[in-house]
């Protein structure tokens, strides 16, 4: 074994312990091509969890803060570190490819990841649900007879995205959080959701009962401050975009983004399309509510919010959907009208975002409006006939939106961004594509809708061109996957039509408003001139986005000299989806959809919206004076705190991380046979021929400095202190399980080094090295390892502080009754025997002096002298020889024949340094293994210490320096004679 393979192996050993750290583990063997970053609030959640038998908490972060990342990574430790062989992903329909490509990407084989269907769940369970990560739709599984085949198999893990869909009156809530997360309170759980309380505190705290299924009634929880508080960074994790800015980074990571609302003004038979149609469903409204009964009732209000936004989407949907209206059905067939009211409204009422219907919804609605026709008396008919007729003729002569929104994209094309037109419809997004490409024939123009998403080439294709291509710099997509696309490539994003939810809105802008945007982020909205876009308007986004007019000169392209924007470092804060309404004395917050929003302005005009909008920001104003006083949403305190969660499992930030293994890296190439550069702060390492490769990931660190452990146990001597580091595998159980593990420095004087200290260590070690000494018995003293052991458990005292706190502090409150999960007090810390030794050696002063040929003598005769005494204390034979042989002692072991020719070099002080003559040396590089060095020093003080170096040629770091003659030196760099 030479240097070189000492040092690999030593290295090796450490980066494998280091391989099933929190802060490494997840991000091992990730995508080369798109490799996540590193953050310090994904981090802090990491740091949090890993101790903790069970896992069991939220993720609440905003939307764009990589909560599915998070998970990915808590779900890669418990793998790497806990054996954990089974995870069900529970998510909505329209984000099983999107999970599907962030598992991919955080380095799960497509092997392991399966998709979770009711054509493959018997089969599956048939088999065991071999190791891998399932992910299943949650309206699947809410189906008992599906959820019945998976609920009892042994999920090592379950993540729940979108969380909030499990409110405590649904099918999911019931089927899949009762009966597969509640009645298991054993089960590493993770909930996600960018919006974890919706203004129902009862909604709220249900399901944090089903994470934590040991709380009291939610009345009691909902009155207690002390309850909301125990939550932060123990089961509930929230965090912001300016959090992240300004307390977790320091920097901006989020760059600022702007709403506009650009006035676009209509043609006179815009207008007059626009009034007539919201005329006509409201006489629509009218009518079925008082004269047809509740059938009517039901499919009416549905039908006219349908046809206004439709028909409000582009003249080509209104043409379309007046089409299908005039497609009349000889009479109503009410039980194929039942059947679509639900998917209908869970579309409408609930939106995209919140349904999980396997059928696409254009598909829902076309069906939806042709039965519907039977409804219609001969004057609705011929309303629609004019109706269609109008929208056609705008169509062909004036379509003002359609130019308004061509001028904006010539500027979005000449400023060499990237944009993203949102329509609701696949017939807008149609005829958007085919009237651009008409006008603009050498643009590359890309579409996505249900029907992309659906068919994973084409996504993986579209999505490819999108973020890769410079002349694909426009995507237009439908709203069906608004939520589940992660689009930050683009930074400009256009709402064709005005979403009448702000939820809507916010999902969309967080498409491109994320982790890895770079640019400034401008979301437009284009509003025509007409009675329902002034409402909206005036009414609506006025209120609740704060927008004003612009002080600044508006651009050519909206059409109007009216250019609308808000102000701030967030576009803004979205109100809840709850409305504050009085009935009987009492005051309730009452749910807001689209839908609700829609109608209410057909049935009372611009009158009726401002009143709702009123009773909105009512309710917002009150539930965030209920927050605050509560404190129900986790705020961070400070950067600090926060690193210092992370110092107790060794790095402070991911930054220092990440320099720490630039640091093993700089220390480790040239000993490793590489040359290594820096430049814009980025490593590239050579080896030999080999073109220089970049280190940017943890994978490329470890690709670079880890290899096959040395089966022998070696000992690096360097230059430093003069004391001796030990590095041992330290383990922490529950009860039996190993839930954390880490390698650990131990110095022989009982100083503990850990994570970022520990590679700084190692780093100083190796940018030092004189070579790969033999140590026979590697061993380190109980006291030492059991000191090390009680350090390192107050360092995760503190890590689980706040879930022991939690825990503690609700059951004493009668809040929370006792549970089965393992404290603290049940922790167990085990330090293993060494795996590699660095010894540290005193340097030789810069001019050493020689001392008198009498001393120098005597000091080497009392080194062989105490050689000669280690050599018989092994069991081996050992004799001097003469001075002519080039070395001084021979030993022979006389139960193996191996034998040593043994030079000695001895030091009266406690330096370290050393000298071969070229006859030596040429002696030494003959004998190869059988030739040993051993530097006895300390001599005078009557402990000396010994360092055996077999084959020094190649174990140890030499300098060759020629003056009168040829002189191999173990010297420091910077003290050469």
């Amino acid at each position: 074994m030479n240097l070189r393979e000492a040092v690999q192996g030593l290295v090796t050993s450490l980066l494998n312990e280091f391989s099933v750290h929190p802060l490494i583990a997840p991000f091992l063997n990730v995508s080369r091509d798109d490799p996540p970053e590193h953050f310090l609030h994904q981090h802090e959640v990491a740091a949090r969890l890993a101790p903790r038998l069970p896992i069991r908490a939220f993720i609440a972060d905003e939307i764009g803060l990589g909560k599915t990342v998070t998970a990915i990574a808590v779900a890669k430790y418990l793998e790497n570190m806990r054996g954990a062989r089974r995870m069900l992903i529970i998510v909505p329909r329209i984000l099983i490819l999107q999970w599907r490509k962030e598992l991919a990407r955080m380095g799960v084989p497509a092997s392991k990841i399966h998709q979770l269907e009711r054509w493959n769940i018997r089969e599956l369970r048939a088999l065991g649900f071999p190791a891998g990560y399932y992910v299943a739709s949650m309206d699947l599984l809410k189906k008992r007879r599906h959820l019945e085949k998976v609920a009892d198999a042994q999920w090592d893990l379950i993540i729940v995205d979108e969380a909030h869909r499990f409110g405590y009156r649904t099918e999911r809530f019931f089927n899949i959080g009762k009966k597969l997360i509640e009645a298991y309170p054993e089960r590493n759980v993770l909930f996600l959701s960018a919006t974890p309380h919706r203004g129902d505190a009862r909604d709220y705290i249900e399901r944090l009962k089903l994470l934590d299924p040991f709380l009291g009634g939610w009345r009691e929880l909902d009155r207690s401050r002390r309850f909301y508080e125990a939550t932060h960074g123990a089961i509930l994790f929230r965090r912001t975009k300016e959090d992240i800015n300004n307390i977790y980074e320091g920097r901006q990571i989020f760059p600022p983004a702007r709403f506009y609302a650009c006035l676009v003004k209509a043609s006179n038979i815009e207008n007059e399309f626009v009034r007539e149609m919201v005329y006509f469903l409201r006489s629509k409204l009218v009518e079925f509510a008082y004269e047809r009964g509740l059938f009517g009732e039901k499919i009416i209000p549905l039908l006219t919010v349908l046809v206004f936004k439709r028909a409000s989407s582009s003249p080509y949907s209104a043409y379309t959907t007046m089409q299908r209206l005039l497609a009349r059905r000889a009479g109503v067939d009410e039980e194929r009208l039942r059947k679509l009211v639900a998917p209908v409204n869970s579309f409408l009422k609930v939106g995209y975002e919140e349904c999980d219907y396997e059928r696409d919804p254009d598909e829902v609605f076309n069906e939806f409006l042709e039965e519907s026709s039977a409804l219609l008396s001969d004057e609705d008919v011929a309303k629609i006939e004019s109706l269609r007729d109008m929208a056609r003729e705008i169509m062909e002569k004036c379509d003002t939106k359609l130019n308004a929104l061509c001028r904006l994209l010539e500027w979005v094309r000449e400023s060499r961004f990237k944009a993203v037109v949102f329509t609701e419809y696949k017939d807008t997004l149609k005829y958007l594509a085919e009237q651009i490409k008409r006008r603009y024939s050498s643009w590359k123009i890309l579409t996505l809708s249900s029907e992309e998403a659906h068919d994973e080439e084409k996504f993986k294709s579209i999505k490819s061109s999108f973020e890769r291509d410079p002349d694909a710099w426009l995507l237009i997509a439908t709203d069906v996957v608004a939520e589940g696309v992660n689009l930050q490539v683009a930074n400009i994003l256009i709402n064709y039509e005005i979403p009448w939810s702000l939820v809507k809105l916010e999902q969309r802008i967080g498409r491109v408003w994320r982790l890895g945007q770079r640019r400034e982020v401008e979301a437009y909205t284009i509003f025509m001139d007409n009675l329902a876009d002034r409402a909206a308007l005036n009414a609506m986004y006025a209120k609740l986005i704060n927008l004003r007019r612009a002080e600044i000169k508006p651009r050519p392209f909206t059409g109007e000299e009216v250019l609308w924007y808000s102000e701030g470092r967030e576009i803004f804060e979205a109100p809840p989806q709850i409305a504050l309404e009085e009935k009987a004395g009492r005051k309730a917050f009452r749910r807001v959809t689209e839908h609700r929003v829609i109608q209410t302005f057909i049935r009372e005009g611009q009158s009726g919206l401002e009143r709702l909008i009123g009773m909105i920001l009512a309710a917002k104003r009150e539930l965030e004076v209920e927050l605050r006083s509560k404190s129900v949403l986790y705020m961070p305190k400070s950067r600090e705190e926060v690193e210092r969660a992370l110092e107790s499992l060794g790095f402070g930030s991911p930054r220092r991380l990440m320099e720490s293994l630039k640091s093993l890296a700089r220390s480790a190439a040239q000993l490793l046979g590489c040359s290594i550069e820096e430049r814009g702060g980025v490593l590239r390492v050579k080896r030999g021929l080999e073109m220089p490769t970049s280190l940017i990931t943890i994978d490329d660190f470890f690709g670079m400095l880890g290899a096959d452990s040395s089966s022998t146990p070696a000992t690096l001597v360097s230059y430093g202190e003069g004391d001796a580091l030990f590095l041992a595998r330290l383990k922490v159980k529950f009860d039996g399980t190993v839930v954390y593990s880490e390698p650990i420095g131990i110095f022989a004087s009982g100083r503990v080094v850990r994570g970022a200290d520990l590679l700084a260590k190692i780093s100083e070690a190796l940018s030092k090295c004189i070579g790969a000494s033999i140590e026979e018995h590697l061993s380190l003293k109980p006291e030492l390892r059991a000191s090390a052991a009680s350090r390192v458990r107050e360092s995760l005292n503190k890590v689980l502080s706040p879930i022991t706190s939690y825990r503690t502090n609700l059951q004493r409150s009668g809040l929370r009754d006792r549970d089965s999960w393992p404290s603290e007090s049940r922790l167990e810390i085990e330090v293993s025997q060494p795996f590699g030794l660095i010894r540290f050696v005193k340097e030789p002063p810069k001019n050493v002096a020689e001392p008198p040929e009498d001393i120098k003598r005597r000091v080497e005769e009392e080194a062989i002298r105490i050689a000669l005494k280690i050599e018989a204390d092994e069991g081996r034979i050992a004799t001097p020889v003469p001075e002519s042989e080039h070395y001084d002692i021979k030993s022979i072991d006389p139960r193996t024949g191996e034998l040593r020719k043994i030079e000695v070099k001895g030091h009266a002080g406690c330096e370290v340094y050393a000298e071969l003559t070229d006859e030596e040396a040429k002696l030494a590089g003959k004998e190869g293994e059988r030739y040993w060095l051993y530097i006895v020093y300390d001599v005078k003080s009557g402990s000396p210490k010994i360092l055996k170096f077999r084959d020094p040629i190649k174990t140890m770091n030499w300098k060759i320096f020629e003056r009168v003659e040829r002189r191999w030196l173990l010297w420091p760099k910077n003290k050469l004679p």
